[in-house]
């Protein structure tokens, strides 16, 4: 039978057990971090280690120390009577207050009773400027009694007014009346301010009787309304705004085309906004009314636009000569004289058929112009540029314009066309005589003509110009020579 163990003896005397060689240490377990209040398991568990760093950022806010506002202890108050210095009556009233408060203090809302200013006058002040037919002075003296009484209120004092043997006053004759008699004080009384102040005062009295009772008929009018009525002036004020918006319109589109028809936005240098022109729209608008009304009456057409025949015509250039007049009487004739109507004939198609592909619709004369072409526009452009004259745009393009132009588009081309043939003649001759310069050369090298030289003829002077001819008979001669 075995004997007791060694931890079987340390168990009886109560000894600490300690381990033997044959039994190792058992490894103490990490401590695990306690997961940080404000924070979730799951966004902790993602994080791990790192959470010290978001704690203070996730951790709950506390709420805020309630402020210290007392002393310390319970404020004591009493129930204490205290008379407003601000009535005359005497009246004595009762409210709480803090203990240790004077009681023989003044109260602090007897500031804010601020009373108006009452004027009261005498008989000698009213016989000299107060005196008023309708009103006597017994009952201008009631109605400035209630006044004062009521703190001028005067729908109370209209309310309560009942003067005997009085005839029926409205609120609006009894500020009239008031308001007269205090605007007469202030003026004929010596006043020892400065005339700002009595001004200000007199401005403060001032009161429209007949202003007053028309503001209330009309809001009497708008409260009687009845529906049909709302809805026929909402109506109105609805046509109204659009008519509002469309001469806005038209005004901004007239002032468009007066800046287009005067030149103002053509970008040219020389043309400047005159404002007066340009305010005086109404006036062009009502002469194109009148032109146009007359038009109509007699019947006269409008011109027409001129187009080009053919399928081909969209690519044709249209030429802008003298218009073919149209048979017409004297008076039409002279109707257009007088408004520089210029009537074109339209030209006849020359097919037998007319198709909808043979149609050309209304175009601007000043887009038919003939444009230079691509090799030449840049001379042609550098020659109008020159002449100060911009081939662009012009700011008006008329029909005789139209025509200007394109006869100067013509000039400078022809003009562009000659000189490159000038230069290419030039070029010519310059190549010649360097060939016969070199020919002349090579002949005194070889030492062949020191006793017969070459006849030349003299040059004839043409444009400014000097040509050298070689005569045929000097170059026979040194042909001759060379082959002796």
């Amino acid at each position: 039978m075995a004997g007791p163990s060694a931890a079987d003896v340390r168990s009886v005397f109560s000894l600490p057990s300690t381990p033997g060689p044959s039994q190792p240490k058992a490894p103490a377990a990490p401590e695990r971090a306690r997961k940080p209040e404000g924070m979730s398991r799951e966004l902790y568990s993602l994080i791990g280690q790192s959470a010290p760093t978001l704690v203070a950022q996730l951790a709950k806010p506390r709420l805020k120390q309630k402020p210290n506002l007392g002393g310390g202890g319970r404020v004591k108050w009493e129930w204490r009577s205290f008379q407003n210095q601000a009535r005359s009556d005497g009246l004595r009233l009762s409210h709480w207050v803090k203990a240790g408060t004077p009681s023989d203090g003044e109260y602090p809302f007897a500031k804010y009773n601020v009373q108006n200013p009452t004027y009261t006058y005498t008989q000698d002040e009213y016989t000299k400027f107060l005196t008023d037919k309708e009103w006597t002075k017994e009952e201008t003296d009631y109605l400035f009694d209630l006044v004062r009484q009521y703190d001028q209120r005067f729908y109370v004092v209209a309310d309560r007014y009942e003067y005997p043997g009085g005839p029926p006053r409205s609120m609006e004759d009894l500020k009239d009346r008031y308001f007269s008699v205090c605007r007469k004080l202030v003026r004929d009384r010596p006043w020892p301010g400065d005339e700002a102040t009595k001004s200000q005062i007199l401005s403060s009295f001032s009161f429209d009787k007949e202003r007053e009772v028309m503001r209330k008929k009309y809001l009497e009018s708008l409260e009687s309304r009845t529906q049909e009525e709302i809805a026929e002036e909402e109506a109105l004020f609805t046509e109204l705004k659009r008519l509002e918006q469309n001469e806005r319109r038209f005004k901004k589109e007239r002032d468009e085309l007066l800046r287009t028809v005067l030149g103002i936005e053509s970008g040219l240098p020389d043309v400047q906004a005159d404002e007066e022109v340009v305010s005086g729209a109404p006036q062009l608008e009502s002469i194109s009314t009148t032109t146009t009304k007359k038009t109509k009456k007699k019947g006269v057409t409008e011109p027409d636009t001129p187009m080009s025949a053919g399928p081909s015509a969209s690519n044709a250039t249209v030429s802008l000569a003298p218009p073919v007049p149209k048979k017409q009487s004297a008076k039409s004739a002279a109707y257009d004289a007088l408004h520089c109507i210029h009537r074109t004939e339209v030209p006849q198609l020359t097919t037998a058929t007319a198709t909808k592909a043979a149609h050309q619709p209304v175009y601007l004369r000043s887009y038919k112009l003939p444009a230079p072409k691509s090799a030449n526009a840049h001379k042609i452009a550098q020659v109008l540029g020159e002449l100060g004259v911009s081939s662009t745009r012009l700011v008006m393009p008329t029909k005789d314009n139209c025509q200007k132009l394109e006869a100067l588009l013509e000039a400078a081309t022809a003009l562009v066309e000659t000189k490159k043939q000038v230069d290419k003649i030039d070029q010519e001759i310059r190549l010649a005589q360097e060939r016969l310069g070199q020919g002349s050369a090579e002949g005194d090298a070889d030492g062949e003509a020191e006793d017969d030289t070459m006849d030349v003829d003299e040059p004839a002077e043409e444009g400014g110009r000097s040509q050298s001819v070689v005569s045929a008979r000097s170059v026979r001669s040194s042909r001759g020579r060379k082959q002796s």
